[in-house]
């Protein structure tokens, strides 16, 4: 009777300080295993959102340039990264031409909107014959820009003998936004790592568009540019059904 007494006295007792330090461990354990179950899935649904909303951008970007063009007979001039006059959206010519070939999509100019979902400009390179005010371009101009699959190009998505070359590329860094040009600072990212990423920055006519991979154990593989670009042969089309060329 006694000891049954102290046994239930001790019970009481236990169950008066509640749970011990590794029952509250344990359910520490469970609830961030039940939380974490939930975020990855919302993560992987907000960036595939961001990807869906930056595609349809540069969709959107991509018809703007045309309908300048159909309307002036030339494409639009970047707007300088850096310098004088520089990230504030407005193309930047000097005398009839471009006064770089590479540098912002400038969005004030076209009416869009200046940053991808990610907080950075989107970059924008144009063949200068396509924007020359003075000469303006015929169905004979031959465009310059190369789009390929990877940094070494041995797959050509605008075809080997150049005859559907780009006239213009435009480009959102991605989620990493190494490479691009914050739209708050104005300042410069942290530059491209892998090589088709820099491809994709290091100012030649050469541009890489692939499918998306992430850090991970392939680091030197990194890409999650998205990238969309005017053909020749596209821009002809338009020019041609606006009565604009020859």
């Amino acid at each position: 009777m006694i000891v049954t007494a102290f046994s239930k006295c001790l019970d009481r007792r236990r169950a008066a300080r509640g749970f011990t330090l590794v029952e509250v461990a344990i359910a520490v354990f469970i609830i961030a295993l039940l939380v974490g179950s939930i975020l990855v899935p919302l993560q992987s649904q907000v960036e595939q959102r961001q990807i869906s909303e930056t595609q349809k951008a540069l969709e959107n970007i991509k018809e703007a340039l045309i309908g300048y063009a159909t309307t002036f007979g030339y494409l639009p001039c970047p707007d300088l990264m850096t310098g004088a006059g520089s990230n504030d959206g407005q193309e930047d010519v000097t005398g009839s031409n471009c006064t770089n070939a590479e540098g912002n999509m400038p969005w004030a100019t076209l009416g869009r909107d200046g940053s991808d979902p990610w907080g950075n400009r989107y970059r924008y390179r144009v063949d200068t014959v396509f924007t020359n005010r003075a000469t303006r371009f015929a169905l004979t101009s031959a465009a310059n820009i190369r789009m390929c699959t990877t940094s070494a190009c041995t797959v050509d998505l605008t075809s080997t003998t150049a005859g559907n070359r780009a006239v213009a590329v435009i480009i959102s860094h991605g989620k990493n936004g190494l490479g691009a040009i914050n739209s708050r600072t104005n300042a410069a990212n942290p530059a491209a790592v892998s090589a088709d990423e820099q491809s994709n920055t290091n100012g030649t006519t050469t541009f890489v568009s692939r499918t998306i991979t992430g850090p991970g154990i392939a680091a030197a593989n990194e890409f999650d540019d998205i990238v969309i670009w005017v053909s020749k042969y596209t821009l002809y089309n338009r020019m041609v059904a606006a009565g604009k060329l020859p």
